[in-house]
């Protein structure tokens, strides 16, 4: 019963997530001159309360699991052996941590170099938009993390087989990046790939710490990108103002 109240929860805010860029006009509050920024740091103040909310929902279902969830953890606990790609007996999660960091990222960095190609702009462009960039990636993977590992997870595990909650965990967040970034079929897969591995660690761990992190790390990569549009889209403009 956990797990199916658990995933309703879950599966409501991805439905918001989806509604939260409709809501930040009706904010009229100015953070920063740049409309993208300024629009952007509304959804993410917006993430973080919808975050809170089911933090404090997962916490009153369960608040052992979930003061033992919302810490690091163990960082160097076994791994599960994922053969099939890369991770065999006897690892750990720092090893396979570091290992899914770096294969992961290599991943992302092709998808967000195929989508923003086009542009044939440096990333020296966006390092006066840097801070932005990390506070962005920081709250966006908490959020998401908070929501999509611990909002599952933590209500579930002890009672649901940790295999069951892994694939509800990766299954709604693919279908919360149907029209994000990764976006589409593709973009549903690979972000469904990546949370299986991100619940994956949080049981095994008991802690976010490696979903945080690999989760922080595609997030700047995909911001740059995101600015990288941006700026581009900015230039554009003023060209066509100044002819």
């Amino acid at each position: 019963m956990e797990i199916v109240f658990a995933s309703i929860i879950v599966t409501i805010a991805a439905f918001t997530i989806f509604r939260l860029n409709s809501v930040t006009p009706l904010i009229r509050v100015t953070f920063s001159r740049n409309e993208y920024l300024n629009s952007h740091l509304k959804y993410q103040v917006l993430l973080l309360i919808l975050a809170s909310i089911v933090l404090v929902l997962a916490y009153l279902q369960n608040p052992t699991n979930f003061s033992v969830l919302l810490s690091v953890g163990n960082i160097s606990a076994p791994a599960k052996p994922v053969t099939w790609f890369g991770i065999g007996q006897n690892r750990s999660w720092l090893f396979a941590g570091l290992y899914l960091s770096i294969i992961i990222t290599m991943g992302t960095l092709t998808f967000v170099y195929l989508q923003f190609r086009h542009l044939k702009m440096s990333v020296v462009e966006v390092l006066p938009y840097i801070g932005w960039i990390l506070l962005f990636s920081l709250t966006n993977s908490f959020s998401e993390e908070a929501i999509f590992r611990v909002g599952i997870i933590s209500p579930s595990m002890g009672t649901v087989d940790a295999s069951y909650i892994v694939l509800i965990s990766a299954v709604i967040f693919g279908f919360a990046h149907f029209g994000g970034m990764p976006h589409g079929l593709i973009g549903m897969f690979m972000a469904g790939f990546l949370g299986w591995f991100l619940a994956k660690s949080v049981i095994e761990t008991h802690g976010i710490f490696w979903a945080w992190s690999i989760h922080f790390i595609q997030d700047v990569i995909i911001y740059m990108g995101f600015m990288l549009n941006q700026i581009s889209q900015d230039q554009y403009k003023k060209a066509e103002v100044y002819g």
